[in-house]
């Protein structure tokens, strides 16, 4: 679709022209997030006359799959009213995502030492800089 080429042409409802559902399919879910963001801000100026809760109901739907889920409380309370409990299903998704970080930040504490420790950097980089070239460090006790 196109816009008019009449300047002259009365002012249309910019939802003529949107094409969110058209390439939505092709998106990532979390490039959506802006996207309906910037819908929002054309409902709030009036130049688009979509239901500002259907959005956000919309939003809230795309939120659920994805581990944003204080992003996602705050749309729930934005569609069902600010003093509304939070679902049990979502205070436990919230803990399940804080369990999985806590479990990738311990499973990845070795290497953010080794990033941490100069010395041991230096000694990793010379041992896999000398295996490049088939020379191995060997200790010996003595």
């Amino acid at each position: 679709m196109t816009a008019p080429s009449d300047s002259t042409a009365p002012a249309t409802d910019a939802a003529a022209y949107d094409l969110t559902s058209k390439i939505s399919p092709y998106l990532d879910l979390h490039m959506m997030f802006p996207l309906l963001e910037y819908i929002d801000s054309l409902i709030s100026s009036g130049s688009i006359s979509y239901n500002a809760m259907d959005v956000a109901q919309a939003r809230l739907e795309l939120l659920k799959p994805t581990h944003m889920v204080d992003y996602a409380m705050d749309i729930y309370r934005e569609v069902h009213g600010e003093g509304t409990q939070i679902p049990q299903e979502m205070e436990d998704q919230k803990a399940g995502v804080f369990k999985k970080l806590e479990e990738l930040k311990n499973g990845q504490a070795a290497f953010e030492e080794l990033c941490r420790n100069e010395e041991a950097r230096v000694s990793s980089y010379l041992v896999h800089m000398l295996s490049i070239f088939g020379l191995y460090i060997s200790v010996v006790d003595e």
